[in-house]
């Protein structure tokens, strides 16, 4: 979900890395890179038998692939993540505005990346919903399709606000400051477990044991360039259960930026 033409190499070397720690687990796999703004082909990819390990977004993780999957754990992201693997995301504006906190906001116009994104649009929602803003407090929301094209939204003033997944913003802010330049954070959204990194069902494999192997890579000196450059300082288990409260924080989107 982070695979950035910038930071591919270290990321190809990292997805070479857990091919191999899988195989000490018997799995025998390759790797497979779907189109990453294309919702649709991600969710079949996760939702897939054949896929042995995978990083999904938490939000479709509690309203449909907690029946095909289970979670390992997370990755720690350096200077966003707290040690329990949770992180809060960005909420920034156009610099032009000159606002300075959520409780501005009013009259505004939100880009959400889509409405199935746990950072792109709930973590919004939340926000305005605790900021005490109502459901036509903000402008209609105009979806983008992914966090780097919100970004470019606001700097062409397409839209206003919008929630930015803080690995992401991290990474774009070194590689494409360009898009980061002319926007200004103003707050974060709720504290939420990063993106899960999850396994079939299907596969019948032990999440402990994968979540060993996995952990192992952390500490392998000849992948700290890469885990560097992508932004990552370490992996943390997580399950199932420590997605339980997203649903909650739903609802409360739900009430400031209503699906369509």
């Amino acid at each position: 979900m982070y695979d950035f033409p910038e930071v591919r190499d270290s990321t190809q070397k990292l997805l070479t890395a857990f091919v191999d720690a899988l195989a000490s687990c018997g799995q025998v796999v390759h790797v497979e890179t779907p189109d990453g703004l294309v919702h649709e082909k991600l969710m079949e990819m996760w939702r897939s038998n054949q896929t042995a390990l995978s990083q999904s977004c938490g939000l479709p993780f509690v309203e449909d692939l907690h029946e095909h999957v289970d979670v390992v754990g997370t990755f720690l992201w350096t200077d966003v993540s707290d040690p329990q693997g949770r992180y809060q995301t960005v909420i920034v504006a156009r610099e032009a505005l000159n606002v300075s906190n959520i409780c501005e906001l009013g009259g505004l116009r939100p880009v959400v990346s889509n409405t199935q994104s746990l950072s792109g649009w709930c973590s919004l929602g939340v926000a305005l919903a605790e900021a005490k803003f109502a459901k036509n407090s903000v402008q209609p929301y105009v979806m983008s399709g992914g966090h780097a094209r919100s970004l470019q939204m606001l700097q062409d003033g397409e839209a206003d606000i919008a929630s930015i997944d803080s690995a992401t913003y991290q990474l774009l802010s070194r590689h494409r400051p360009a898009l980061v330049n002319n926007v200004r954070v103003i707050g974060y959204g709720p504290m939420v477990p990063a993106t899960p990194i999850i396994v079939s069902k299907s596969s019948e494999v032990d999440t402990g044991e994968v979540y060993r192997v996995v952990s192992e890579l952390f500490g392998r000196a000849d992948l700290r360039a890469a885990l560097g450059n992508i932004g990552i300082s370490g992996f943390v288990r997580l399950t199932n259960n420590d997605y339980d409260g997203v649903m909650e924080l739903v609802k409360t989107a739900e009430v400031v930026l209503p699906r369509r």
